[in-house]
């Protein structure tokens, strides 16, 4: 068994008590075998964020916010992980410049033997209370409906339903494609969802890396901020769209007459509903203008297979009205639940939808 599980170990550093006949403990990496076992059991071990040690050590130690906070509930009798609760460190940047430390719910998991003990509940509340005192200004994440009534009986609120913005590409073969879906295995394939203008992160950064950072600054510098927005840098994109060991995200570029980068595109591919999916998570020009904004929405859908592109950009920004330009249009009942829980007295106003500037790239599932 790994270290932190040994009677030696829980000697010497008495943990906590949780509920009657488990003791809880901090996540470390000692635990993260036994910890697989349990997400595997729970959660499956199949799609692009399958629980294998390579995705667990990208997510939550690669992470250059810092390495995640996680509790786990130990059970005696059986020797085994019993419940699991991680948050990722993430941080914000608001529109005065300041730095919002945050942390983002994600890993939560329970053995089918351990249910209904409110572990879930003893985990979170004990996560809430250390990140408090940590300093953490907010929790937040995006659950589903099947887990939202839980987080809001702890004090999580609903701060947004926010929109998904679509724009077919191929109305025709989405028609036809009701009737005949795409296969999910095609989530994973690259060269079936773009062409070849359509760079891999790694390609992109060897041939733009110095541009690109360049670009991506100014970007930030210049670009109307509405709300708190993640602390983007070429690290933090490369460690999220170049380091996932599932997913292949796709880069498009805009280049002036001289072959310089004036702007890029994030992509990833997917199947939703038997329907080739491009999702637009990143957008960046070297600046916030409209008309070159709009020629590299206008040429980047020549250089995609998919049957349509999907987004989501926080409203009143460039991004936004690019989108509105472009003809994307809201999709039909699709939304994201977006929740906060501020933790301090000075993130109360986090719990409303003005106070975020995010984009697909902050809200999806990775």
């Amino acid at each position: 068994m790994s270290t932190p599980l040994t009677a030696e170990l829980r000697a010497e550093s008495p943990p906590p008590a949780g509920p009657t006949g488990y003791s809880i403990y901090p996540y470390s990496r000692e635990a993260l075998p036994a910890i697989l076992i349990l997400l595997q059991q729970t959660l499956g071990n199949s799609g692009a964020v399958r629980k294998t040690e390579e995705f667990w050590q990208w997510k939550h130690h690669a992470n250059p916010f810092g390495a995640s906070y996680g509790l786990y509930a130990w059970d005696e009798a059986t020797a085994q992980v019993a419940g699991l609760r991680v948050l990722m460190r993430w941080t914000f940047r608001a529109t005065d410049g300041t730095l919002v430390q945050s942390a983002r719910a994600v890993d939560t998991a329970t053995h089918p033997d351990h249910q209904r003990r409110g572990l879930f509940s003893s985990l979170t509340r004990q996560a809430i209370a250390e990140l408090t005192a940590q300093g953490t200004d907010c929790i937040f994440n995006t659950p589903n409906q099947k887990s939202l009534p839980g987080y809001l009986k702890m004090g999580w609120q609903v701060a947004a339903r926010w929109p998904l913005y679509i724009k077919p590409l191929r109305p025709l073969r989405m028609a036809y494609r009701r009737l005949r879906p795409v296969a999910t295995a095609a989530k994973t394939s690259f060269a079936m969802h773009f062409g070849a203008e359509v760079l891999p992160w790694d390609e992109f950064i060897e041939h733009f890396g110095e541009q690109a950072g360049e670009v991506l600054a100014a970007w930030e510098r210049a670009r109307q901020q509405v709300g708190l927005r993640t602390l983007r840098t070429v690290d933090y994109l490369t460690w999220r769209y170049g380091g996932h060991p599932h997913i292949h995200y796709g880069v498009y570029t805009h280049t002036d007459h001289r072959g310089k980068l004036q702007g890029f595109a994030i992509l990833r591919p997917n199947v939703r509903f038997g329907w080739q999916e491009t999702v637009l998570t990143e957008f960046c020009l070297a600046q916030p203008d409209r008309t070159a904004g709009l020629q590299l929405l206008r040429s980047l859908r020549h250089h995609l297979h998919s049957d349509y592109l999907i987004a989501h950009f926080a409203h009143h920004t460039v991004e936004a009205d690019l989108l509105r330009r472009s003809h994307f249009w809201p999709a039909p009942r699709q939304q994201i639940i977006f929740t906060a829980r501020p933790l301090q007295e000075t993130a109360a106003h986090l719990s409303h939808a003005g106070a975020w500037d995010l984009t697909l790239g902050d809200l999806e599932l990775f």
